[in-house]
């Protein structure tokens, strides 16, 4: 689970730096930087996969148009000419366990041992990776920095100090350097768990300037980096952004689709279609549903009682899946005929029910084209998906007033057009608040935003 973002110098941001939890709600004005916010985890998973760091940025994306027209436009304000990113995360159990044995193999004698096995606030937890990118003349990005360590909860990194905290990571002791490169030298990697060839002595790595460092541990082995592995794993493979066209959502999904949630949400007909024979034996014939199906489908008709039923079909000439709805006036209609409101109830309302869920997933403004009644059903799915992380940016009072001070994320623009991000409940027109007046109302009125 990712625990924080920062950005420096990067777009809109002067300095960012948010800590997050397992669902978050960004509010604020157009232009605040919402977007750009919730597609860090998913630019990041993009640069660790780019064969040239600048084309994240610069190319068009299948489903998207471009994120900059020039590298200038990726500094603040402008002015300048580097910026650096940061994100931190959670390990899982199994992989703090893989990263714990690495610590303790390093310890030579057995009273360290023994009182690092007793205090569990050394013990590793979190990794953070930072990344520091220039532009060179005008015309390339490169890579400048690029740090990974591992560290435990107790002992993090200096919250109010600036800068790479990558750089001081040899000298503490209850860190664990994974990854070190700076501009001008090899990239040095250190395995987190010493065993067979890999000691603990750094392996140096020359690199182009435009190629980021961490994919590398994708060719050693997962023994001897885990931590790094999985956090390559999570932001290339398991963060998405939803962003589907609602047009190209009508038309029939074509066969060998992902069997996962993907940005543009083509593949939505394919997934509910799994959903539906979940358990399916062979013999099992077409009417068969599982029961979480029916359960989906029962959640959204609270957003459209009108509809009787929701079935997917598979064309038999070209074997593309689509959606056939029944509303209770004894009509049906296929996805071709389905509003963009009704195609997004469908979605978001599915997501919780999917065996699959992406680790990290972003979403903007879900109340989109869509009545009250009918957000509290997406909103309600959306906080459900126990084993996603999902934030989400908004303009509904609606969505504001089913949210707690501590789920908001802040935009607030200064007057040198930085954006600042603050935590709800750190918010200083929420302090004193006791819920008197709803948080959709103090949006409205442009307390929040």
């Amino acid at each position: 689970m990712i625990t924080r973002l920062e950005a420096t110098r990067y777009r809109c941001f002067e300095r960012l730096g948010i800590d997050l939890s397992h669902f978050r709600v960004v509010v604020g004005a157009n232009g605040s930087g919402k977007t750009t916010l919730l597609d860090l985890p998913v630019l990041l998973g993009d640069l660790l996969s780019a064969t040239n760091v600048a084309l994240p940025f610069m190319e068009r994306r299948a489903d998207a148009p471009a994120r900059a027209s020039s590298l200038d436009e990726l500094v603040f304000t402008g002015r300048g000419d580097d910026f650096s990113l940061a994100v931190e995360a959670r390990l899982p159990d199994t992989v703090q366990a893989k990263v714990l044995e690495g610590f303790f193999a390093r310890l030579k004698t057995e009273k360290s041992r023994l009182a690092f096995q007793k205090d569990q606030k050394r013990w590793p937890t979190h990794v953070r990776y930072e990344l520091g990118l220039r532009i060179s003349n005008e015309r390339e990005l490169h890579v400048v920095n690029e740090y990974l360590f591992v560290f435990p909860e107790a002992r993090g990194p200096d919250r109010q100090q600036a800068g790479y905290h990558g750089i001081r990571a040899e000298g503490n002791k209850h860190w664990r350097l994974i990854l070190k490169r700076e501009f001008g030298f090899d990239a040095e990697f250190t395995a987190e768990v010493a065993s067979g060839r890999s000691r603990a002595i750094a392996a140096k790595v020359g690199l182009s300037p435009t190629l980021l460092a961490l994919p590398r541990v994708l060719f050693e082995s997962e023994t001897d980096y885990p931590a790094a592995r999985w956090l390559h794993q999570l932001l290339t493979a398991e963060s998405v952004f939803l962003d589907p066209n609602w047009a190209e959502m009508r038309l029939a999904s074509p066969p060998g689709q992902p069997k996962t949630v993907i940005g543009s949400g083509r593949n939505l007909p394919w997934l509910a279609l799994d959903l539906k024979r979940d358990g399916a034996a062979k013999d099992a014939g077409p009417d068969y549903r599982s029961e979480r199906y029916a359960d989906w489908i029962a959640h959204a008709r609270t957003a459209l009682p009108q509809v009787a039923d929701i079935d997917v079909r598979v064309r038999e000439d070209d074997h593309h899946a689509y959606f056939v709805v029944s509303y209770r006036g004894g009509f049906q209609v296929p996805s071709s005929g389905l509003s963009d409101g009704t195609l997004r109830i469908f979605t978001l309302t599915l997501l919780p029910y999917l065996g699959k869920q992406p680790s990290i997933l972003v979403t903007e403004e879900p109340e989109n084209g869509l009545y009250p009644y009918a957000i509290e059903a997406v909103l309600q799915s959306l906080s459900s998906m126990y084993n996603s992380q999902v934030w989400v940016s908004s303009h509904s009072p609606v969505v504001l007033a089913k949210c707690k001070p501590d789920q908001l994320l802040c935009a607030q623009l200064s007057a040198d057009g930085s954006v600042e991000m603050i935590s709800g409940d750190r918010h200083p027109h929420l302090q004193a608040w006791r819920g008197e007046i709803s948080l959709g109302t103090l949006f409205a009125a442009g307390i929040l935003g």
